[in-house]
């Protein structure tokens, strides 16, 4: 639970963008993962399945609750998930970001709709193979990279725009 909790509550963020709910959801993750143990699959890897039940876990406390969807208030910043100030570990190709131009880029995320950044996330900040991304987002290994694709196509526009 340790070694995932951090990874996790960024998977709940990213979809209730509340650190309440966030936290709620992230305590749900674990309760949920310990009951469906028995029907872990190895060859999915232990973070995919737990962003899975992340996801999942994190829609339905938003459903739950009384608060506003996400789009109708502003994001609380000081409990978001940050970008790495580094290269993203097994990442080829990345380059680090200059301040300004890490909260450019997370400015223009958090404009994005919920699967463009789990998509975004699972890919560049959890640094999941496809077929893992595939996993946790519960798509075939051949969407991911179309996904992927666009999303980050609207990540560039909002980056553009903001």
């Amino acid at each position: 639970m340790r070694r995932y909790q951090e990874s996790v509550y960024r998977v709940c963020w990213l979809v209730v963008r509340d650190s309440d709910l966030a936290r709620r959801a992230t305590l749900s993750t674990f309760v949920r993962a310990y009951r469906a143990l028995p029907s872990y699959q190895e060859e999915l890897g232990l973070l995919p399945w737990l962003i899975r039940i992340a996801a999942g876990e994190s829609r339905q406390q938003r459903r739950e609750s009384s608060r506003p969807t996400p789009s109708d208030r502003p994001v609380e910043r000081e409990d978001a998930p940050h970008f790495p100030s580094s290269p993203v570990p097994g990442l080829a190709g990345t380059v680090s970001m200059t301040p300004l131009e890490r909260q450019a880029v997370a400015e223009a995320f958090e404009r994005l709709g919920e699967e463009d950044r789990l998509v975004i996330a699972a890919r560049y900040l959890f640094g999941l193979t496809r077929e893992e991304a595939a996993g946790a987002l519960s798509i075939a290994s051949g969407l991911v990279d179309e996904h992927l694709t666009g999303a980050t196509r609207r990540l560039r526009s909002r980056l553009a725009v903001g």
